[in-house]
């Protein structure tokens, strides 16, 4: 399928975004990259830019249109969209609901709608066509890290979103993967997030030949491993509770 397959990335910045479209266009891919920054229209290394606001969900069925009417359908489909909003660590409802619904709306609800539109392009295509949608991730779904609540919904919610999907259409060879680089010892990779590490593992997600775990822990240079909930500190679920005194 490298020769001619479709990579569809939302939300395509200048780290993931760009190294992951770097990695498939040298193997064969036509990209199509969606950003509120970018102008519609061919980008100079030859992608299709589509301008759009995932923070409004119904721009996610225009984007599919604009790319399946530009390139035809996409058979890989990545999603980076989130809004990251903070708290004080010690006062996570310190933040107003209106700051809960912005995060939602581009961490889920144009995350859900992507993935429903995606799935209906897997389904127009041969059955011989390899077909993934990757959720660009991280350490959030595994564990409360404290003053990043309104981040945080959208990241458990839309990891749930792909284990569901990943259950139901896996077997029927529509691939789902809730993606999170960490560090070699566990940790969050957060802002140190490596961009060429994406393009390798999205680039092995999109070529497996069936489901496999819809949860996708990987490290630089060492590509997938699995790792527990860490925060930045080395503290898991079960030392919370220790530190907490929950017995």
């Amino acid at each position: 399928m490298s020769s001619a397959g479709i990579v569809l990335i939302l939300a395509a910045g200048q780290r993931v975004g760009k190294e992951v479209a770097y990695k498939f266009a040298s193997n064969g891919y036509k990209v199509a990259l969606v950003s509120r920054t970018v102008s519609d229209g061919l980008s100079p290394e030859g992608y299709l830019n589509v301008k759009a606001d995932l923070s409004d969900r119904e721009a996610v069925p225009r984007v599919f249109k604009a790319v399946e009417a530009a390139l035809g359908p996409p058979n890989i489909v990545i999603y980076n969209g989130a809004k990251r909003e903070l708290t004080p660590p010690d006062d996570p409802l310190s933040a107003p609901f209106e700051t809960i619904e912005a995060c939602r709306r581009i961490g889920l609800d144009s995350a859900y709608i992507a993935a429903q539109e995606a799935l209906r392009v897997f389904r127009s295509l041969p059955s011989s066509t390899d077909t993934a949608f990757i959720f660009t991730g991280n350490a959030l779904a595994q564990i409360a890290i404290p003053g990043v609540l309104p981040f945080a919904l959208g990241k458990v919610a839309a990891a749930m979103l792909i284990e569901y999907c990943a259950n139901a259409y896996g077997k029927d060879g529509y691939r789902f993967y809730f993606a999170d680089e960490r560090m070699p010892d566990g940790r969050p990779a957060a802002e140190g997030i490596d961009g060429v590490a994406h393009g390798e593992m999205y680039w092995e997600l999109a070529n497996e030949k069936k489901q496999s775990k819809w949860l996708v822990t990987f490290t630089k240079g060492q590509g997938r491993k699995e790792y527990i909930g860490v925060d930045f500190e080395g503290n898991t679920r079960a030392s919370y509770d220790e530190m907490f005194g929950r017995n």
